[in-house]
């Protein structure tokens, strides 16, 4: 009887760490799948997160002696919500004119001086115009997102500005001295 008992010890010993050696590595399977799909939700998420703006980037004009932030006007922006739908803004303002009465500091500039775009975004298209208190007087010439400060006194500027998102408008006051 010794013979038969100590021949079946062996099998329960064997069958045991097979199934504890299945175990290990299903709960290893498990760890690395689960590891993997964190990854990629946290470099989607990055990616994501990075390349949607839910409103116009904002504008900073810097001139040779000091930097404002332009007032936003009137834009169209689109952004996915990530859920599979997206989010349209159609907003409505002022012309330049009425926007700069916002302007919350005084930038000025030497006549002729280099006038630098700095967008939080850069767009794919800038247009810049010369505003007197009802219309557009003139287009001015933008190369690399600079222009030239043009005329002397207090002169209002239009910036439009497109992306893949949307288009923006956006006002300055400059003081050309």
């Amino acid at each position: 009887m010794i013979g038969p008992i100590l021949h079946q010890q062996p099998s329960k010993v064997r069958l045991q760490f097979s199934t504890v050696k299945k175990i290990f590595l299903f709960v290893l399977l498990a760890v690395f799948l689960c590891a993997c799909g964190q990854q990629d939700k946290e470099i989607d998420d990055a990616v994501n997160t990075e390349a949607v703006l839910k409103k116009p980037p904002e504008l900073t004009v810097i001139s040779e002696y000091s930097k404002v932030a332009a007032v936003l006007g009137t834009y169209s922006w689109s952004y996915d919500n990530g859920d599979g739908t997206f989010t349209d803004i159609e907003a409505d303002a002022d012309i330049p004119p009425g926007l700069v009465s916002y302007q919350t500091i005084q930038l000025k500039s030497g006549s002729g001086s280099d006038v630098k775009l700095e967008f939080e975004k850069a767009p794919e298209e800038v247009t810049v115009n010369i505003w007197d208190e009802s219309q557009i007087v003139k287009r001015v010439k933008v190369e690399d997102l600079s222009f030239k400060a043009d005329g002397k006194g207090q002169i209002i500027y239009e910036v439009y500005a497109k992306w893949d998102q949307g288009t923006a408008y956006y006002a300055v006051k400059i003081d050309v001295q």
